[in-house]
């Protein structure tokens, strides 16, 4: 009854559902020897990163059958992680029954938003994208992140236009965005010819803490001003959240 949650005085019969599961045994012959040494809580510990986390499925694999209570840990350093904003860091991705607690010592962060910039045709501006989310619950979850982090990703940052960070001739340039931590892309840079009248494709965006650089092509840049690189990605870190019970 206790490792069941019920009161110690509860009537209990060994042909229960939750009995059985606890025991381990589905059909047939049970009996309290049975019940000996069982327990229906599953502990287990993350202790090598991981990228997007469905926490039903991962559970599963090592050993949880379905139903008991889980106690999860994320060791310290450990990082729970997205590379997509559309896909959160850590899916809970499906029913706890016996319920989920949550014990966060790592990092727990969402993919950063990729930073503005100006297209190659010098009119069309892409604008930033906002962050990915950190967490997806399915039902709920008790988390104790007093030792760790848990942050959405954050939004890249606009591109420039008051200080032009490219001029062609005599058209300034907006100057490209920073990605958003953790991981957004940061604004590519533009380049193109010395009349001002061809302009080249963008560069690459800079990956997560990392400068973007700026495209090239065979056309001569005499007596223009570029810049040696485009914005940032964001660095790889995530805001601290102290929460109870969600």
């Amino acid at each position: 009854n206790l490792e069941l949650g019920r009161a110690p005085d509860a009537t209990i019969s060994l042909g229960e559902p939750e009995v059985r599961a606890l025991a381990g045994i589905t059909t047939g012959p049970i009996s309290k020897a049975d019940m000996r040494g069982k327990s229906a809580s599953f502990a287990h510990t993350i202790t090598t990163d991981q990228l997007h986390l469905n926490l039903h499925s991962y559970l599963l694999g090592q050993g949880w059958d379905g139903a008991s209570r889980v106690e999860l840990t994320i060791a310290t350093g450990i990082y729970i992680w997205s590379d997509d904003t559309a896909i959160p860091a850590l899916d809970m991705g499906g029913a706890f029954p016996g319920g989920l607690t949550l014990i966060n010592k790592g990092f727990i962060m969402g993919k950063g938003g990729d930073g503005g910039y100006l297209q190659a045709n010098r009119t069309t501006y892409v604008t930033p994208t906002p962050g990915g989310p950190a967490i997806s619950l399915t039902g709920p979850i008790s988390i104790d992140n007093a030792a760790g982090y848990i942050g959405g990703g954050g939004g890249g940052g606009a591109g420039q236009s008051g200080t032009p960070w490219i001029i062609i001739g005599d058209t300034a340039l907006f100057s490209p965005g920073g990605g958003g931590a953790g991981g957004g892309r940061g604004g590519p840079a533009n380049t193109g010819d010395s009349t001002a009248t061809t302009l080249g494709d963008v560069g690459a965006g800079g990956a997560i803490g990392q400068v973007g650089t700026v495209a090239t092509n065979s056309n001569n840049f005499a007596g223009q001003t570029i810049a040696t690189h485009g914005g940032a990605g964001g660095a790889s870190g995530a805001v601290n959240y102290r929460g109870g019970s969600i």
